[in-house]
């Protein structure tokens, strides 16, 4: 039973080894940080009690060592919080957004959510792959078991759906017209602004 869990071990998870480090490279520091993300990936998943019902084992491979990437990140947020919570006593003031903007973000931020759902579960899957996880055309590939044209296919599906659910809400126009404002304006021959 080690043998049969050593072998599955060997052909389903560690031959992405080199594809998990290139993946990690986006969330870490450093090559020490990779290294024990790794490390710890692995002891989770030789661990598991029912390793055989595991349907993609890339995929939870890629999921269990993104997941502890963002809990070890979120680690050393707090701690560095804790180590500057006296701050306030020096008058350094918060450089954060403002809240309507936050709460404006977070609405369209779920809006954008919302409009990902509604896509068709392969469309989705490739899409969030792609645009959340950004594995490569290759990786989707080989997790999704559809060709690379199927993947650009769905991913490029993906985004009209999801910019006609956000025009139809009118978060599009909101956004683009608050990047026209905020552009600056070219003049032209005459003196007429540039529209």
């Amino acid at each position: 039973m080690a043998d049969e869990r050593h072998e599955w071990f060997l052909n389903q998870i560690f031959r992405h080894r080199a594809a998990l480090h290139r993946y990690l490279r986006k969330f870490t520091c450093g090559a020490e940080d990779i290294e024990d993300l790794i490390q710890e990936t692995y002891v989770r998943l030789y661990g598991l009690a029912d390793y055989r019902a595991v349907e993609s084992p890339k995929a939870l491979l890629f999921r269990i060592a993104h997941n502890l990437a963002v809990e070890r990140a979120r680690s050393r947020k707090a701690q560095a919080t804790d180590s500057m919570a006296d701050l306030e006593l020096l008058g350094v003031y918060s450089t954060e957004v403002p809240a309507d903007e936050q709460l404006d973000a977070r609405r369209q931020f779920e809006s954008f959510c919302a409009a990902v759902d509604r896509l068709p579960p392969l469309c989705r899957r490739a899409f969030v792959l792609r645009k959340v996880f950004k594995l490569s055309h290759a990786e989707i590939s080989e997790v999704l078991g559809v060709s690379h044209s199927t993947i650009e296919k769905h991913v490029a599906k993906g985004l009209v759906r999801c910019r006609d659910y956000l025009r139809e809400l009118g978060l599009l126009e909101v956004t683009e017209a608050k990047i026209k404002s905020t552009a600056p304006r070219r003049v032209t021959g005459a003196g007429d602004a540039d529209e």
